[in-house]
C-alpha cells in the first residue's frame, strides 16, 4: 500500500509540474512610436534673409544722422553655425545735410555676410544668433556692420530681432574722411 500511495504521489507532482511548465504569458504591447526623423537635410542649402532696419549715429559732440536700411542677403548655409552669403539694399538718411557731404539722402549698401547661430536649434524653439556685413556703401566708402540678436520660428523659417553697430566710413560736411559709428535695431525674417 505504501508503494501505491508513494507511485501515486509521484505520479501526481509530475503532473503537476508538466501542468505549471505551460502558461499562456500575454506580453505588453509595442509601444506606438513616430517613426524616426532627422533634420540633417535642412542644415545645409541655400538660405535667404530679408532685413530692415532703423537707428541713428552715436557720435559725441557732432550731428547725428538718423537713417534707415531695407536689405536682402542671400547665399550658402553650410550648418546652422555658419551661413555665408552677399547681399543688397537701400538706406535712407534723415538730417543728411547737417553730417554727410551730399544732398543725396540715399545710399546703396553692397556686402558680403556671414552669419550663424550660438547654440543648435533642434530642441528650441529661438535661439541666439550673430552676424557680420562687410562691404561699401554708394555715395560713400567702407562699412563693417556686427550684430547680435535672437531668432525665433524654427529650423528654416525664422523670425529675427537684433542690435546692431555700424562703422561707415565717408566725407562729412567738413571735406574730411570720417569714421562714423551707428547703432540700429534690426527685424528680419530668414528662410
Amino acid at each position: 500500500m505504501k508503494r501505491i500511495l508513494l507511485t501515486t504521489l509521484l505520479a501526481a507532482v509530475v503532473m503537476l509540474t508538466a501542468s505549471a511548465q505551460y502558461r499562456d504569458v500575454k506580453l505588453p504591447e509595442k509601444p506606438q512610436q513616430r517613426p524616426y526623423k532627422t533634420n540633417m537635410g535642412v542644415d545645409k542649402g541655400f538660405w535667404h534673409v530679408f532685413e530692415a532696419e532703423g537707428g541713428s549715429s552715436v557720435m559725441a559732440n557732432r550731428t547725428n544722422a538718423q537713417f534707415a536700411t531695407l536689405t536682402w542677403t542671400g547665399g550658402y548655409r553650410f550648418s546652422e553655425f555658419l551661413r555665408v552669403g552677399a547681399g543688397v539694399g537701400v538706406r535712407m538718411y534723415v538730417h543728411n545735410a547737417q553730417v554727410r557731404d551730399t544732398d543725396n539722402k540715399f545710399g546703396v549698401p553692397i556686402f558680403a555676410n556671414a552669419r550663424g547661430n550660438f547654440m543648435a536649434t533642434y530642441d528650441r524653439d529661438g535661439v541666439p544668433f550673430w552676424s557680420v556685413n562687410i562691404g561699401g556703401m554708394t555715395n560713400e566708402g567702407f562699412f563693417v556692420s556686427p550684430t547680435v540678436g535672437y531668432s525665433f520660428g524654427g529650423l528654416r523659417n525664422n523670425f529675427q530681432i537684433g542690435l546692431s553697430y555700424s562703422l561707415n566710413c565717408f566725407r562729412d560736411y567738413t571735406k574730411k574722411n570720417t569714421a562714423y559709428s551707428y547703432v540700429g535695431l534690426k527685424l528680419g525674417y530668414e528662410f
